[in-house]
């Protein structure tokens, strides 16, 4: 959904939330609230408010960034732009194999990208049975070449 879009979204859920909570304070028949008028009206309105500020909290972060970091090539950033300090990456990958299956692992640097997209850490854990076969690449190799164990 486009920004402008989760934006209205949001707005919407916060007034929606207000008005639904203002007409339930007020037309629930609690004992526990006021019997005054105003004294009705003004806690109907804290409570639709307290609500509303719930909501609208809970929305603006589903409509703002929530923690992307600035590497979407949709955050209108121009290509000179330098990148934000890059955080460790690490990938871990599990596969079990068994009768004639294959399973392919690769991980890190796979074609001519630069060092800041290779991951620092690489786990590759495989268990295979019967006549099964795995491969596994990790950090800057090739994936040509034959595969071994295989008949």
């Amino acid at each position: 959904m486009q920004r402008a879009r989760r934006w209205a979204v949001t707005v919407f859920a916060g007034a929606g939330s207000f008005v639904v909570c203002l007409w339930s304070a007020r037309a629930a028949p609690f004992g526990f609230l006021p019997t005054a008028e105003a004294d009705r009206w003004l806690v109907a309105t804290t409570f639709a408010t307290t609500v509303t500020t719930l909501v609208g909290a809970a929305a603006a972060w589903w409509a703002g960034d929530r923690g992307r970091s600035g590497t979407d090539p949709r955050d209108n950033r121009s290509p000179g732009t330098s990148r934000p300090p890059r955080s460790a990456t690490r990938v871990r990958q599990s596969a079990t194999a068994s009768d004639a299956a294959r399973v392919t692992q690769i991980a890190g640097h796979t074609g001519h990208a630069g060092p800041e997209e290779r991951p620092d850490t690489v786990t590759q854990r495989a268990t295979a049975s019967g006549r099964a076969g795995i491969t596994q690449v990790g950090g800057s190799d090739g994936t040509t070449g034959p595969v071994r164990g295989v008949r």
